[in-house]
């Protein structure tokens, strides 16, 4: 069997486990959305992603660790799902995406940035100007937003390259997700309907857990060969 037979026929049975789980979500969020044992699954198919990069992207660790702290990140929320620390894990994760698609180029705007989140949120806890989350949530949409615009280049760069759509494909949906979760949110604040609270919840997964597939394939590294060697 050919090395290109043996990736496409890995990957097939993947794509094949990611099926299955994302129809049990679809299903399972429909008839149970509450359920504690249907979040535990969720929580623990975004671990199987970051397994995924491991065995698949070995010396990418970057990815490797924006999946992990993904992973940490919904494990806060699903515990408190209006945590700020939870959001906060997630700004971290989108922070660490934006070192990987950027390279060295990206680390010193992301050190300006970095201190200008903490300057902002440490003048916003002396001066008490509105509740802290809804800052994290603006940082953290402007680094979605700005991996949107960076992978979407790297798409129209390389339109034949898999990984640079699923980038592209995994932020979009990301930003998606993040829109049903806002509505869900407003609505605990009494923003929006109660009618809306159950179907924000329910399409916040089913964006999410697509996004954490593309974004899982979006390595700027190639597969895996038989002898372990990574070819860039």
């Amino acid at each position: 069997m050919q090395l290109k037979d043996v990736k496409n026929s890995t990957f097939r049975y993947w794509l094949i486990v990611w099926s299955v789980i994302y129809l049990i979500m679809i299903i399972f969020g429909l008839l149970t959305p509450n359920s504690p044992i249907l979040t535990c699954f969720k929580v623990g198919s975004i671990f199987l992603c970051f397994i995924y990069t491991w065995l698949t992207f070995p010396k990418d660790r970057l990815l490797q660790l924006a999946l992990l702290t993904t992973f940490a990140a919904d494990i806060i929320l699903a515990l408190n799902n209006t945590s700020e620390l939870g959001i906060l894990t997630f700004l971290v994760a989108q922070a660490i995406h934006t070192l990987r698609l950027n390279g060295h180029a990206a680390q010193l705007p992301l050190a300006i940035f970095t201190g200008v989140v903490i300057a902002v949120m440490s003048l916003n806890a002396l001066l008490l100007i509105m509740p802290p989350i809804y800052l994290i949530c603006l940082f953290y949409i402007i680094l979605l937003i700005t991996n949107i615009l960076v992978s979407w280049q790297w798409q129209l760069t390389e339109p034949q390259n898999p990984q640079a759509w699923g980038a592209f494909l995994g932020f979009s949906l990301f930003l998606l997700c993040d829109l049903c979760t806002g509505i869900s949110y407003l609505v605990l604040n009494q923003a929006f309907p109660t009618f809306l609270y159950t179907p924000a919840n329910f399409f916040a997964w089913f964006f999410y857990y697509p996004s954490q597939i593309f974004l899982s394939n979006s390595s700027k590294y190639a597969i895996m060969n038989p002898k372990k060697k990574i070819v860039q």
